[in-house]
């Protein structure tokens, strides 16, 4: 197996911000929609597509895994539409006893990169942690991520509090792994079939 290292580095936001950023302007209809109970490909389409540069490799799971952790009462997903068609998303793992909140994954679908969608969609996943009570708002990126990543969080306030080294699998490795345990490929998601 492959393995790739990396430095991760964890960062927090403590208090909701002061602005929310603006969408940017589009020729397309751009709305958020909360996805409850998510089929296991659409969710796969979602991670694939963004991760897999990235060498996101948590959620390459067999189907029982996969259902725990991503319809645990905590998990909360939501996607960012432009005209319907699922533009970006992001996870959240609400923890409501310990009045915090944890940003799992966010991204933007490679088609719609390089359109400012990112701030408006970073600005929404704050807004949606603090909103029920959370007091600590928690990110993580690492070096494989997209570069702009670590400027944009702390752009939006997030500070950061510790960075570690890790070695991390390559997306091949665990892609191989997969197919030998027979995990699914994620499918296509087309505008029909946006996650609902």
């Amino acid at each position: 197996m492959r393995l790739l290292t990396t430095t991760v580095t964890s960062l927090e936001l403590r208090r909701p911000p002061e602005r929310v950023a603006s969408p940017p302007a589009s020729d397309k209809e751009l709305s958020f929609r909360e996805i409850r109970d998510i089929a296991l490909d659409a969710y796969r389409t979602l991670y694939r597509s963004v991760g897999d540069p990235h060498h996101w490799t948590s959620r390459i799971l067999p189907d029982d895994r996969l259902d725990r952790e991503i319809h645990d009462e905590a998990t909360r997903i939501f996607v960012l539409l432009a005209d319907d068609i699922v533009a970006g998303w992001f996870e959240l793992e609400m923890r409501r006893s310990l009045k915090s909140a944890r940003i799992v994954h966010l991204g933007i679908m490679p088609a719609f990169r390089g359109r400012g969608l990112a701030d408006h969609l970073v600005s929404k996943a704050i807004v949606t942690g603090f909103s029920e009570g959370a007091e600590r708002l928690t990110i993580e990126t690492n070096t494989l991520d997209h570069p702009a990543a670590l400027p944009l969080y702390r752009k939006h306030g997030f500070t950061p509090y510790a960075t570690r080294m890790v070695q991390t699998p390559a997306i091949e490795s665990v892609e191989a792994l997969a197919r030998e345990h027979h995990t699914p490929s994620p499918t296509s998601m087309v505008a029909g079939d946006a996650p609902r």
